[in-house]
């Protein structure tokens, strides 16, 4: 489910821009109206060379020779900047990239799935100065309310290795079925108890008819991140205790109070009985089918799948509960702060063309197309040149000339796509919004964790979050009462909870040390 999700991020995060003017990069990494000339260009030719991995190529196909071509030419014409990239082998794609960084092969620029990882094995540049120079176009597109980002990708003494890609976004959420509110004359729920009368109604009334109507379509991660923290006052995950330890969501109590009530809705046909094993294929399915009342997981398996649901009832439309609240205040979770980013190899020949390019890339809209899409009129068309909406014409080019994907453009385009429309209306509207979601209560420090620390501190790790999940699905299912919640508290400490508090709470106070 994550994975289909980030596909689309990773493949919309490429091609908008906040300027809307067209703009270059002067030297100084600042921006002019006007082009590089094309003489001045072909007499000096810059080479980079890119590992293609964090774009639509690594997800659709290559281009066409002739297409990769001119695409290629058309960009040296305007910064004079020649991008060579390395296609990534499907199926051995990190493998490939750990040959590269090890070897004397030319290798510049890549998309590295953990920057902490590669750095702490000296495989980095790092860019201050390279960002000072030449990306002021980079720092300012990315929000200042995304800050967080820029740490996750830095160390303790503020040398950054990578460019973030991603903020903390809410991915989980709650969406009902707008017009079946409607059809039973009930408003959109924004409390617990409001949504609870809305699921026994739907189940009542049963407005897909012939008993097939499931009022809360979920699974067990899904009610966890998008449902727990209004019952916990903090995103579900780790939290900090008042003896300021580091503990696991199933020990707080608000948790406890969140499992008591589903597995109340468990019990009463709220929740779809297959929830805690159906796989996200079954979970498709039934929201096809038409059978989804409301839905409470990962926003994409609902967005993605909307309009084929309308093959079956053009009326159908669901709506995210926004305003829904817990007990504790909002139900959504944030998810942790990301650690990916686009890093300089620490062997790159020309590291300054890297910057310039990425640098150009953020400076127009029109540039992010021109490599994630291709040539205009040939590649792709506008259908709407104003709000950002286009339409591809073809795939003969892949998008192998793109780097520095970037969130910050997600959230700013779209394609005209009925499958893709609903995903990047949550995407423009919650997936970033911290006004309605919690972060788990110790996000600003876990990514800065040391796991491979956590795992020799802990040998019982796996067994205990094995443990946590079969328990709590038991619990709501019914298969144990709620009154031995306590029981199964003392069952993780007899199995070396107190080893996973002592490693995560040394882990948290380590960082909050160096952060003075």
């Amino acid at each position: 489910m994550l994975k289909k999700a980030f596909s689309l991020i990773l493949a919309s995060s490429v091609v908008v821009s906040v300027a809307a003017c067209s703009s270059e990069t002067n030297e100084n990494g600042g921006t002019s109206t006007s082009t590089v000339p094309k003489s001045e260009a072909s007499k000096k030719i810059e080479k980079i060379y890119s590992y293609a991995n964090g774009g639509q190529v690594s997800q659709t196909k290559i281009s066409k020779p002739e297409d990769l071509e001119l695409v290629k030419q058309a960009i040296i014409d305007k910064i004079g900047i020649e991008v060579v990239p390395i296609i990534p082998p499907k199926g051995t794609e990190g493998e490939k990239l750990n040959i590269l960084l090890a070897s004397n092969e030319p290798l510049d620029v890549f998309l590295a799935g953990k920057i902490p990882d590669f750095q702490s094995k000296g495989a980095l540049l790092p860019l201050n100065d390279l960002l000072d120079k030449y990306g002021n176009n980079i720092k300012q597109l990315w929000p200042k309310n995304w800050a967080d980002s820029w740490d996750a990708v830095s160390t303790a003494d503020k040398k950054i290795w990578g460019i973030p890609r991603l903020p903390a976004i809410a991915g989980n959420t709650v969406y009902l079925r707008k017009d079946w509110l409607s059809k039973v004359g009930m408003q959109m729920p924004t409390t617990i108890d409001e949504l609870e009368n809305v699921l026994k109604t739907f189940k009542e009334k049963d407005p897909s008819g012939s008993g097939q109507t499931i009022p809360l379509l979920t699974t067990l991660a899904g009610l966890n991140s998008s449902l727990a923290a209004g019952f916990m006052g903090t995103g579900y995950g780790n939290w900090i205790d008042t003896d300021n330890k580091v503990k696991p969501a199933v020990m707080h109590p608000g948790y406890k109070e969140f499992i008591t009530k589903m597995a109340d809705w468990y019990q009463k046909g709220y929740i779809y009985k297959e929830a805690f094993s159906a796989k996200n294929e079954r979970i498709v399915e039934l929201i096809k089918q038409n059978r989804a009342a409301v839905y409470a997981g990962w926003y994409s398996t609902l967005a993605g799948n909307e309009s084929a649901l309308k093959q079956n009832d053009a009326n159908a439309k669901y709506e995210v509960a926004v305003d829904l609240k817990g007990p504790k205040g909002s139900v959504t979770s944030m998810g942790g702060i990301d650690v990916s980013g686009w890093a300089i190899s620490k062997n790159s020949k020309n590291p300054e063309a890297v910057m310039k390019y990425i640098n150009w890339l953020h400076s127009d809209i029109e540039n992010y197309f021109l490599a994630f899409y291709g040539i205009e009129g040939k590649h792709w068309q506008y259908v709407d040149e104003k709000n950002h909406v286009l339409e591809t014409l073809n795939t003969d080019y892949a998008g192998e000339l793109v780097l520095g994907s970037t969130f910050a453009y997600t959230v700013q385009f779209e394609t005209k796509d009925p499958v893709n429309a609903p995903q990047f209306d949550y995407m423009r509207k919650y997936i970033t919004n911290t006004n309605r979601a919690a972060m788990p209560g110790d996000a600003k420090e876990a990514y800065k964790y040391d796991n491979v620390a956590i795992n020799q501190q802990v040998p019982a790790l796996s067994d205990l979050n094995r443990m946590m999940e079969e328990e709590v699905t038991k619990f709501i299912m019914g298969a144990r009462p709620i009154s031995e919640y306590d029981k199964f508290l003392q069952e993780l400490n007899k199995a070396g909870m107190d080893k996973w508090i002592e490693a995560y709470t040394a882990q948290n106070m380590k960082i909050k040390g160096t952060k003075g």
